[in-house]
């Protein structure tokens, strides 16, 4: 297993950042977590392999430790909401490091590459009719993702076209920097794509950051004391843009929707980015309360201790009927089923945590996350093994795709990356889960039988240039 080169400078600072975390509040919980950290980025990061996974890991691993941070920081027991949130953060970690064993196995079958090769692989294809291809997506795929949410039935599907987009912006991406070619009209697109993503309900300007993240510790080799310093201040520029955005955001929806209840956007981009201004110039922040906000927001672990405060207790274990009602949701067509009722996750959050969340009818919508959900049917261990089968699934088709969707890797590494980054959240609620992951799955593999075939060979280039 090749890996990444790390200087013995930053292996010093990381071991005192380690060591550190015993002298503060919570202590035990935030050393644990780094260690899970260190140990899940080690063995998913490789030099020259896609790093989509390693990505959706870290994410999760900042919705679990998101807890942990807000309870220190508040001077506060990890336990002061919930009598299990130390024992959620800790079966959480061990859970996603279950989950991601089947993907590092998956990872570590992908050969041994170098950049002589990817740049092989991004000489074989057109940056032009790439870039071309890219903009026509980015249009079209605008287009539809307006409508997603108005045809209730088609909506997974939906989603998955329009997320082909960011495979063509990845495939761009990976030309630019691999043939140091058009790499202005990527950084604008760059741009482009976080500002507009502030024009909408999701907060989607999140995405492309993603997605860029992806690209470069794709093509990362090494890890340097000055790298490590700009990485630690674009996460403080991130934290801080993160806490405005956690302070503003219910006063921007609002204008968004004009105060209905629903999550479409009713304005022009023209007048959101003009509000997002008002707002950005208007809006007084009080760090505390905005850092605590924005904790809160981040973490994910308080739906699943809530749970496990109640289940077995008040509740029992549903032995797999939640899953199955999962299931029978998301493979029921509303052609076989017309009085299917919409997906209104605030209901089973509500019964589980004992909260009593807004749902759809106020606009709104509370999950309790898919972890918490295996719990509610299996227990810690069951849930457990629930993790470990999904982690297989994740691995099994990502290796397949990783070599089937194309002869080119920097073609696969786009289409693994614009299938998977969808799955990002801990949060996510196990209907979304399923339904998004067995409609990509479908639609990805008609794509690599039907369809990247072709595209391939539109994108090839003219004649193969010399590296």
């Amino acid at each position: 297993m090749d890996k990444i080169k790390v200087d013995e400078g930053v292996k010093i600072c990381l071991f005192i950042i380690l060591i550190s975390q015993l002298f503060f509040l919570n202590g035990i919980y935030l050393f644990i977590s780094l260690i899970f950290l260190y140990i899940g980025i080690y063995y998913l990061q490789q030099p020259y392999k896609s790093s989509v996974f390693t990505i959706i890991f870290f994410y999760h691993f900042l919705q679990i430790i998101a807890g942990v941070w807000q309870a220190t920081y508040l001077g506060n027991d990890i336990d002061y909401r919930t009598e299990n949130m130390g024992l959620a953060t800790i079966i959480s970690l061990i859970g996603l490091m279950v989950m991601f064993a089947p993907i590092i196995y998956y990872q570590n079958k992908i050969p041994k590459l170098n950049l002589q090769t990817l740049k092989q692989h991004a000489h074989k294809l057109s940056i032009n009719k790439t870039y071309y291809v890219y903009v026509v997506a980015f249009f079209v795929t605008g287009s539809l993702n307006g409508i997603r949410f108005s045809l209730p039935g088609y909506t997974q599907f939906i989603i998955s076209i329009v997320n082909l987009k960011w495979f063509f912006f990845l495939l761009f991406g990976f030309q630019c920097i691999l043939k140091n070619k058009r790499r202005r009209e990527f950084y604008f697109f760059i741009a482009l794509e976080f500002v507009l993503g502030f024009y909408s309900f999701f907060s989607d300007f999140k995405t492309v950051l993603f997605f860029v993240a992806v690209l470069y510790l794709t093509l990362l080799t090494n890890i340097t004391m000055k790298k490590l310093f700009i990485w630690g201040a674009i996460a403080c520029i991130g934290f801080f843009g993160a806490t405005f955005w956690t302070t503003v955001k219910v006063q921007y929806r609002i204008f968004l929707n004009k105060g209905e209840v629903s999550q479409s956007v009713e304005v022009s981009q023209k007048e959101a980015l003009t509000k997002l201004y008002e707002l950005s110039t208007q809006e007084k922040m009080e760090s505390t309360s905005s850092t605590v906000k924005f904790l809160d927001r981040l973490q994910g672990t308080y739906h699943l201790s809530k749970t496990m405060d109640r289940v077995p207790s008040v509740i029992p274990y549903q032995n797999g009927s939640n899953w199955g009602e999962t299931f029978a949701y998301v493979f029921t067509p509303r052609l076989f089923n017309p009085d299917k009722a919409e997906l209104n996750s605030s209901i089973k959050a509500s019964k589980y945590t004992g909260i009593r969340y807004a749902g759809s009818e106020q606009g709104t919508s509370f999950s309790l996350g898919y972890f918490a959900d295996c719990y509610i049917d299996f227990g810690i261990l069951g849930m457990l093994a629930a993790l470990f089968v999904i982690g297989l699934l994740f691995g099994f088709t990502y290796f397949y795709f990783l070599r089937n969707s194309s002869p080119n890797f920097i073609f696969n590494y786009s289409v693994v990356c614009a299938l998977y980054m969808r799955f990002f959240a801990f949060e996510m609620d196990s209907i979304f889960f399923i339904g998004g992951f067995f409609t990509n799955l479908i639609t990805y593999f008609l794509l690599a039988k039907f369809f990247f075939p072709w595209l391939y060979r539109f994108l090839l280039a003219p004649k193969e240039n010399p590296v």
